[in-house]
Formats: structure tokens, sequence, C-alpha cells
């Protein structure tokens, strides 16, 4: 399991707007429990993760599995002729993965990427409260990202170069003792 995650992800605008989400979650509710909020576009890059993410999850596959899921719900959109898909939800157990679209953002004159939030909860967090949440900072999740070069820059990234940037990330937490990224 991954235990670290790289500064980049956890101390940008993007990551403090996550956790102010959070927070805001937990004043209001006081209920439930919340393992994680990651920030990713469509293709499952990373912009963000919350600080107070939990350090026994591997944040890598969650962003994944949430983009994935994200997409397989556009999937049966598209199958069933349904109105826009707003959000996805799979249960394991007690532990609930939710994913929401909550923008889009312009990365250049050419193009605009999906922004994604991947929360993992236990089943008693209210997902009403956290969905509600999701849609008062989207704006500002929105500005940080347009205003931020380096998060732009990771999301124009083609899979070569996004293979290459995961590599240096991995290489700044375990040194040299990380093989190639496949």
């Amino acid at each position: 399991m991954t235990t670290q995650v790289p500064q980049v992800l956890y101390r940008n605008g993007v990551a403090e707007i996550l956790s102010e989400m959070r927070t805001s979650y937990g004043t209001l509710t006081r209920a439930g429990y919340i393992y994680g909020l990651i920030a990713v576009d469509e293709d499952a890059k990373i912009i963000a993760v919350d600080p107070m993410f939990d350090g026994d999850l591997n944040y890598w596959e969650l962003s994944s599995l949430g983009a994935a899921l994200y997409g397989v719900a556009r999937q049966g959109q598209d199958f069933f002729d349904a109105d826009y898909l707003d959000r996805a939800t799979i249960i394991y157990n007690n532990m609930r993965l939710f994913v929401k679209s909550i923008t889009d953002v312009k990365i250049d004159n050419d193009s605009k990427r999906e922004i994604l939030i991947v929360l993992l909860s236990d089943n008693n967090a209210n997902i009403g409260v956290m969905i509600l949440q999701m849609e008062r900072f989207a704006e500002q999740i929105k500005k940080a990202i347009e205003e931020s070069v380096p998060i732009k820059n990771t999301l124009k990234m083609k899979e070569e170069e996004l293979k290459t940037h995961i590599k240096a990330l991995k290489k700044d937490l375990f040194g040299d003792s990380i093989g190639t990224v496949e």
C-alpha cells in the first residue's frame, strides 16, 4: 500500500479547498467517517488529495477506481438513453466509493477537462450533505485549477508524459528503490 502522498498533491490550492469541504461537512453533520477526498479529471489524473486522507489507503488506485466508476456509469447513461449522469456509487461492505462530476475546466484554447470528486466514506456518511458541499465548493475548485499552471500542465499531459510524471513523483517519495512505471 502507498502510505505517502507527494506534497504537490496535498499542498496546493485545490487540496486546501478539499480540506475545507471535509471540515464543513463534519461541522454540519457529525455523521459517518470520510476516509478521503480526491480531485481528479475524467482520465484519473490526480489534481489534489485532501490533507487528512487516510494514510493506509492507496490514493493512486482509488483515483483510478473513481474515474473508472464514473466512466462505466456514463456508458450506462448512453445505453439507457438517460439524461446526464450526475454521480455514481459502489458499496463494498461498509465502504462507499462515491464519484461526482462537479465542473468542467478550460485548460487551453482547444480543450477542457471534466473534474470529478472521488469520496471514500463509510455507509453512515450523509451523501446528500456531501453533494451540497461539492456543489458549494465547485466554483472555488474550478478557479484554483484555472489559476494553477502546474495543475493545468498535468491535465494537458498525454499518457506517456503522465507515466514519466508519476515516476518522478514516486521517485521523490521512495528514492531510487522504485522500478519503472508500467
